[in-house]
């Protein structure tokens, strides 16, 4: 969540907190800080004018949203592309497609070149797939270790990003600790058990609700989407290698 704004920044704005932004397409505006005074800004709106006070718990320097899907070949069909599908079309109504990225993926390769070309323009990331407490599965590679993944994702100067796993087991620790303390995560949000493609769908669009919209924190998104969600309570929070919300065992 953003803080500490000068006036002339690029800054977005929920278009719902601006009267003139009602019927506006997406969840967001892009627009640029007008003024500045202890925890709330104003910008600049269409028709040369400047919005009200708007907190800025609320506004973001940047939201983005990278959608990467790992396939297996076996499973992607009934249930990886349906799940990235409507992960996707929900993502277009918070985000303009400019701000937004999918890629359907089978290798490690695959994801390094993705990863060292594109990832300095997202501040969140959801990757679909299959998962275990050890790994994730490429059609390609097999299981591929949380270290492997971090040499994969390994980038300098490294921009922290929002992690949301749909990938079933990944939020154990043997998995989450290494992944999670990765230079490139601010936040790791991942299933502790296997998880219905149905609940993951719905609990990921819930939190970036929360969290995107609402403008909540991470840790308090998560709670909410976690209380909100049927079959949710199973995800993890974790941060730096600790666990901070979610099932102890």
């Amino acid at each position: 969540m953003a803080r500490d704004f000068e006036i002339g920044e690029k800054v977005f704005v929920p278009s719902s907190r601006i009267t003139e932004l009602e019927a506006y397409p997406t969840a967001f505006y892009e627009t640029r800080v007008a003024d500045v005074a202890n925890r709330s800004i104003k910008v600049n709106v269409p028709g040369q004018g400047i919005s009200d006070w708007i907190g800025v718990g609320l506004c973001h320097r940047n939201v983005a949203i990278l959608v990467i899907s790992i396939g297996d070949l076996e499973t992607e069909s009934t249930l990886l592309d349906p799940l990235a599908k409507s992960v996707l079309q929900f993502c277009r109504l918070l985000v303009p497609d400019d701000y937004l990225r999918f890629y359907k993926i089978r290798s490690i390769a695959e994801l390094s070149g993705i990863w060292r070309r594109e990832q300095a323009a997202f501040s969140h990331v959801v990757l679909i797939g299959h998962g275990s407490a050890t790994g994730v599965k490429f059609y390609n590679d097999g299981w591929v270790r949380p270290d492997a993944l971090e040499v994969a994702l390994r980038v300098r100067p490294a921009v922290k990003k929002v992690f949301i796993s749909l990938c079933c087991e990944t939020g154990k620790n043997s998995f989450s600790i290494d992944f999670s303390n990765m230079t490139t995560c601010s936040h790791l949000i991942a299933p502790f058990h296997a998880v219905h493609g149905a609940a993951a769908s719905q609990f990921a669009q819930t939190f970036l609700t929360y969290h995107l919209l609402e403008g909540e924190s991470v840790g308090v998104a998560m709670r909410h989407a976690s209380e909100s969600v049927p079959g949710s309570k199973k995800f993890r929070l974790w941060e730096k290698g600790v666990l901070k919300a979610g099932p102890r065992r």
